[in-house]
């Protein structure tokens, strides 16, 4: 995104990250954004969604000032685990901004009926592939501890950490629903 902070990029005459709170605000009972930079521009996004903000939690932190900089998204997650008060955390990449309106309850479910601690969903490529899409993932609240330890021996891949959790998948017909715009070619093609 040449520098730009990829949320706050506009995406069809709103930022990346405004479709996402759209999606997330409707399903989930609290919410709040991890960023490292422009964090009054995403407390007014959550503002402007009508987000219901975890008590005692601010509506944007930054990744946890004991965690090494620059370690990713992981350490992200790492933070917002320690922040949720939740059974449950629903983390979502802030460049995906179409998926689907049924995500958390589907995972959900899934979660509850075979005991996951992570799950995450599936499509299948063009080329008949299945595809997992791994930071879009609801985490159990009691994963926190692994995750640290895991992040604590330098792990900085969520896919590895997830698969070191007791986890599942669930598929979603809809590939494009995890679409995630990474450049400005691919948001001009999108636009």
């Amino acid at each position: 995104m040449g520098g730009r902070d990829k949320g706050l990029v506009p995406y069809q005459g709103r930022p990346l990250s405004a479709w996402v709170l759209d999606r997330l605000v409707a399903q989930t009972a609290t919410q709040f954004a991890i960023a490292n930079r422009n964090q009054p521009d995403y407390a007014s996004l959550l503002q402007q969604a009508h987000a219901t903000i975890t008590p005692g939690v601010p509506a944007v932190l930054p990744d946890a000032p004991d965690l090494p900089l620059a370690s990713g998204p992981l350490a992200g997650i790492v933070t917002a685990l320690r922040h949720t008060t939740t059974l449950w955390l629903m983390v979502t990449p802030c460049d995906t901004p179409h998926l689907p309106s049924d995500l958390v309850a589907r995972l959900l479910d899934e979660a509850e009926r075979c005991g996951a601690e992570a799950v995450v969903p599936a499509t299948v490529d063009s080329d008949g592939k299945q595809r997992l899409h791994w930071v879009c993932v609801l985490l159990r609240k009691g994963v926190s501890a692994k995750v640290e330890a895991m992040f604590a021996q330098d792990e900085r891949k969520l896919r590895v950490c997830i698969q070191a959790l007791n986890w599942t998948s669930v598929s979603f017909a809809d590939a494009n629903g995890f679409d995630n715009i990474n450049s400005l070619e691919t948001l001009n093609g999108r636009d």
